[in-house]
């Protein structure tokens, strides 16, 4: 209690570095308690010895191992060769994390005069006494004298630059910085859990040493391959230049395929679109002017470039035109669009389903702010072919709004441009 409640205090006194050693082997301490002991007895107080899976198997079984409760005990017998193996490796574990914790905020100017590595006796006297604590009674973080001698001793703290953490920065080839130990106590505690042997540092170097490289390169071969096909596609070369790529760097297994057209899907009047199609309808200076394109001129443009009257025309979850409600309707057909999908997203209409609810949430400046932002607006809408008098679904259909500052329209991808 009295190394919580002078935490902050005197940063920058004598004391304050073996108040930071001391609390940084209790705080490593707790967490292999918490990481080694307390999550596994958890998993198996949620799936016991005898549980069974949803098919009525056994659930530890096969490929599941059944952990062990891996923490310190002070009372080993001899023939307790997993006991003595987890009590080696929960000190190794506690010092590296302690000193790890310690580096990360011992201030600078402390850092050359005090050992940032606790000793082996320090760790076993930390840990002796967090046993018997935890054997005679539970302990409570949120003791309420501790923490009011915390909050008293915060009150009137002046914090500096000089409370910023350190950055400790991974260095497997470095032997006197810890990392690797501190990796190696930490998985062989979870390998002794689930009955795997244990490994020593080079081992642990050594799977490090593979590990990293190997996704370094997986990452740049994969860039690569991507940059590759994007300049493809910036140069509008055919189909056949593409190559789909399978690869696995351990095997090692490369293999180029070439990609499949994108399926046709049949639209209005035989005519047929991709997923990657849109209907693009620019909106004119003249129109923005004016308050913005108007429902039933952006009805007229997609007619015109499906050749098919539209039967409805939806934002999002919103229905924004049905020819059967809203044909006569001249107060909607001449409302610019812009203004009918805020007045769609504002009312929180539920008709087509529980995502307006989440929008109907939101804050309305908020929204009346992105929708200003965007660019451009993308719609569904659904025509009617005139041979079969079936109902089928356009290419989406996004409008560029009028850029009435510096900026440019955006369009791309393929388009089905309407004049």
């Amino acid at each position: 209690d009295d190394l919580c409640a002078h935490w902050f205090a005197g940063r920058n006194s004598d004391q304050y570095g073996e108040q930071l050693m001391m609390l940084s082997i209790l705080w490593a301490v707790e967490l292999a308690k918490k990481l080694f002991s307390v999550a596994i007895e958890n998993l198996l107080k949620q799936h016991p010895k005898e549980s069974v899976d949803e098919d009525g198997e056994p659930f530890w079984t096969g490929t599941r191992r059944q952990p062990k409760v891996a923490f310190y005990c002070s009372k080993v017998e001899e023939d307790n060769l997993f006991q003595q193996a987890v009590n080696e490796q929960i000190v190794n574990f506690v010092q590296s994390a302690a000193r790890l914790r310690m580096e990360t905020y011992i201030p600078q100017k402390l850092s050359a005069c005090h050992e940032t590595k606790p000793t082996k006796t320090a760790v076993l006297e930390a840990l002796e006494q967090f046993e018997s604590a935890s054997s005679t009674e539970d302990i409570d973080v949120t003791d309420s004298n501790t923490m009011s001698q915390i909050m008293t001793s915060l009150e009137g703290t002046v914090f500096d630059i000089e409370t910023m953490l350190n950055p400790v920065e991974f260095e497997k080839d470095d032997e006197s910085n810890g990392h690797v130990s501190f990796i190696t106590a930490a998985s062989n505690l979870r390998a002794l859990s689930y009955g795997i042997n244990p490994v020593d540092e080079m081992e642990t170097r050594r799977i490090a040493g593979r590990i990293v490289p190997a996704m370094i390169t997986t990452t740049a071969l994969v860039s690569a391959l991507s940059s590759l096909e994007l300049l493809k596609l910036v140069q509008s070369a055919p189909l056949r230049t593409h190559r789909n790529a399978f690869i696995n760097l351990a095997l090692p297994f490369f293999a180029l395929t070439s990609p499949l057209p994108a399926e046709e899907i049949v639209g209005v009047n035989g005519k047929t679109h991709t997923i990657w199609d849109k209907i693009l309808v620019k909106e004119k200076k003249k129109a923005a002017n004016m308050g913005g394109i108007t429902v039933k001129q952006l009805l007229r443009k997609v007619e015109k470039s499906s050749g098919a009257p539209v039967s409805s025309l939806s934002y999002g979850p919103y229905l924004l035109y049905a020819n059967f409600l809203h044909e006569d309707d001249d107060e909607l057909m001449g409302k610019p669009v812009a203004a009918l999908v805020l007045e769609a997203c504002l009312s929180g209409d539920e008709m087509c389903g529980s995502e307006s609810e989440e929008l109907y949430k939101q804050d309305q400046e908020e929204l009346v702010e992105d929708l200003e932002k965007k660019m451009f607006l993308d719609f569904m809408a659904v025509a009617e072919d005139e041979e079969s008098g079936e109902e089928l679904e356009l290419p989406p259909i996004r409008l560029i709004k009028y850029a009435r500052k510096n900026g440019q329209s955006l369009s791309s991808g393929k388009g089905l441009e309407a004049a």
